[in-house]
């Protein structure tokens, strides 16, 4: 029985998917297009982008995502080490990257003399559509500049595969055709005469050739380049070398196959010699089955009749190091009868798409989720990874790359710490994907961090608050102390500069540390060039006034990023241990009173616990801080200390083998610990019974890139350094 054809299809170019079904054709033209305007010479080249010489260097880029890829090239190109400048600004929220709109950047010298990126919008969200939009205002600006007369591009949106090669190429043609036809006569012609589309990987610079020649056929302003130009730093990557490979094989296999059997007794003793293809052929299936040797030339003689621009291999190898693997990048956005779904990975794109989901049963989970009991803690995990997560998506939850979850206020409040990797039934259940790779959040919000005073000069400073709330009104809380404590002392063994307030004025003196006034932490807060701020008490929210907030309680007021809207140079990293008052107040005495009637039902997920987090780092990521990490829910004091003590340590030193500390491994590597040593406290007598102990490892949650570096740019003074 023969292969079936089915096989055949899987190397054909953008095969349907799971996730993408049917590819649409082109879309419909709205209304002819003009022939009588200027002409756009495009020439396909096979090189390095940052090597083609040319006025104007531009490539895409995704609304938060950092550079990869080309644009990782072109940032590489234009940038003055270490630092890489529109990843810098990516990180910052400074590229807006709407669809079509292009950033500008300036360029140290070299073949990249004017750079750009020009905006995909939303990861997930590009369609072909939307491509001819952007490929039209990227023309239409390149043009009125003015003084560009060459732009060297690589074929935007095709790069992850939210594209086929064929639709971006479609759509360049037809927004650039869109551009031209209306400046004809009387218009002056356009500077712009020159458009290099450059392509490093050979197979798909034949690819991209023919697609452009094709789509472009009947339309006289644009004018393909014939041949194929080569510049330096082109690569043949390895699904290409094996491509052409095959191509070999197949060709191999047909002229070896039209000489057998042209003549009698061919291959039979006294008959004429076999073709010098067939022994060639016999040698390369030697170390096969014999029994599968004729399917194989079967199926060799079917791929002889396609074309190799057609084909395309997946070739699976080792993972590379996790530090320099791009991360899985998933958006979950709430969405009207679900979630909204876009993933961007290193290999793929899975287009935005609503998910129906039962939001009572997933109000439900979160709420057990959140503070779960030890039976929740250990049986519901599966079920969020199952319930909420598609299938499409599940397989991308593994540990081979940093996983990023870019979430809005929302989705936030899903306690996403929990998920698992999912496993056949009956398989070895394996640890959590928070224990095994970097995971961690990033918040979608309609505005960009603030342009800020780097802290680039003198001594790494903290800033540390323990236990500031009233005891009078039911806030004190002694582990609190014992963690601010133990951080001030562990920092400074560190090297670390450390500001310590500790208890409320009116409370139980620490001897020789001043006491946590909110006017004196504001004042440290504002003035002090803080790397580290660690906060150890209560949060809350104030929902007085027009707005609601989210603040750190102290004992003459809570707070709140409103206060620090001024700070001109926010500290690196924020870490608390802040517990939602009204949820401590019914569960460890008195307490401050539960808020206005309504206040839990703010939650979208009827739990204020649960929101309580990304709204604090909401208010913190808003006035520049680069990272926030907090627990959601309370934390058994020696925990606190723990996970406290591994996050410091692996922050500064690292662990084995890492190159340098990461902000990302440093969440791994407190949560690894708490997450080995769960067993263990539940023997403890003072066990809480909700718990707390069990599941501590998932409620702390990190908001910012698990990649970077706790280096802060320019000289400084490091633990340990000259």
């Amino acid at each position: 029985m023969s292969t079936p054809a089915a096989r055949i299809a899987d190397l054909l170019e953008n095969p349907p998917t799971d996730s993408n079904p049917v590819r649409l054709s082109a879309p419909a033209r709205d209304q002819p297009l003009r022939t009588d305007g200027p002409t756009l010479n495009i020439s396909v080249m096979w090189g390095d982008l940052a090597e083609v010489a040319a006025d104007l260097h531009v490539t895409g880029h995704y609304q938060s995502v950092v550079p990869a890829a080309a644009e990782l090239a072109l940032d590489r190109a234009i940038s003055v080490d270490p630092r890489r400048l529109i990843t810098e600004h990516t990180k910052l929220g400074w590229i807006d990257a709407q669809l079509g709109e292009v950033t500008y950047f300036p360029c140290k010298g070299g073949p990249v003399r004017s750079a750009a990126v020009v905006g995909m919008g939303p990861m997930g969200t590009l369609t072909e559509r939307r491509a001819v939009q952007m490929y039209a205002s990227l023309l239409g600006e390149a043009v009125a500049l003015g003084h560009v007369g060459t732009l060297a591009t690589v074929l935007v949106g095709s790069g992850t595969g939210n594209l086929s090669v064929t639709q971006a190429a479609r759509a360049l043609v037809r927004g650039f055709a869109g551009v031209l036809a209306p400046l004809g006569p009387p218009a002056p012609p356009p500077l712009l005469t020159d458009v290099f589309v450059v392509e490093v990987d050979r197979l798909r610079a034949e690819q991209l050739h023919l697609a452009l020649t094709s789509a472009a056929a009947q339309l006289p302003q644009l004018r393909i380049c014939p041949e194929l130009r080569e510049e330096s730093g082109g690569l043949l990557f390895g699904p290409s070398a094996a491509v052409y490979a095959l191509t070999a094989l197949t060709g191999l296999a047909g002229r070896a196959g039209a000489g057998i059997g042209d003549g009698d007794g061919d291959g039979m003793p006294g008959g004429p010699d076999p073709p010098p293809e067939e022994d060639v052929l016999r040698t390369v299936l030697a170390g096969f089955d014999p029994n599968i040797q004729g399917k194989i030339r079967e199926q060799l003689l079917q791929l002889a009749e396609v074309e190799r621009t057609e084909l395309t291999l997946t070739v699976r190898r080792p993972v590379d190091a996790q530090d320099d693997s791009l991360p899985v990048r998933m958006s979950v956005q709430s969405g009207v009868g679900g979630l909204r779904w876009a993933a961007l990975t290193g290999r793929a794109t899975v287009p935005e798409r609503l998910v129906p989901v039962d939001m009572d049963l997933l109000r439900e989970l979160v709420d057990r989720l959140t503070e779960p009991t030890v039976d929740d803690a250990r049986e519901l995990p599966d079920l969020l990874s199952r319930f909420v997560v598609p299938p499409d998506f599940q397989r991308l939850l593994t540990d081979d790359a940093t996983v990023l979850l870019e979430l809005d206020r929302d989705t936030a409040s899903v306690p996403w710490e929990f998920l698992a990797e999912l496993q056949q039934a009956g398989g070895e259940k394996r640890d959590p994907l928070a224990i095994r790779t970097r995971l961690s959040r990033q918040l979608r919000t309609p505005y960009s961090r603030v342009m800020t005073e780097g802290l680039s000069d003198g001594p790494l400073r903290a800033l540390v608050i323990g236990d500031p709330g009233d005891p009078e009104k039911g806030f004190q809380l002694p582990g609190a102390r014992r963690e601010a404590l133990a951080v001030a002392t562990q920092l400074k063994d560190l090297g670390v500069k450390v500001s310590l307030f500790v208890g409320a004025a009116n409370s139980t003196r620490q001897p020789g540390v001043d006491p946590a006034r909110r006017l004196d932490v504001l004042r440290v807060l504002l003035c002090g060039g803080n790397h580290i701020v660690h906060y150890c008490g209560h949060s809350d929210f104030d929902v007085s006034g027009t707005g609601r907030r989210t603040g750190w309680v102290f004992a003459d007021g809570l707070l709140t990023a409103q206060e620090l809207a001024l700070l001109e140079r926010p500290p690196l990293i924020v870490v608390a241990n802040a517990c939602y008052t009204a949820r401590l107040g019914g569960a460890t005495g008195p307490g401050p009173p539960a808020g206005p009637p309504g206040v839990a039902d703010r939650s979208p997920w009827g739990n204020p616990q649960a929101a309580l987090v990304p709204s604090l780092a909401d208010e913190f990521l808003r006035v520049g801080v680069g990272h926030y990490i907090g627990a959601a829910w309370r934390i058994p004091d020696d925990q606190g200390v723990t996970f406290a003590e591994q996050f410091y340590t692996h922050l500064f030193r690292g662990g084995s083998g890492e190159a340098e500390p990461t902000v990302g491994d440093a969440v791994r590597a407190a949560r690894r610990k708490l997450y080995e040593e769960r067993a263990a406290g539940q023997r403890r007598p003072d066990t809480a019974p909700n718990g707390q102990r069990w599941s501590s490892w998932a409620a702390y949650q990190h908001y910012g890139d698990a990649a970077d570096a706790f280096a802060p740019s320019g000289p400084f003074d490091r633990p340990g350094g000259s």
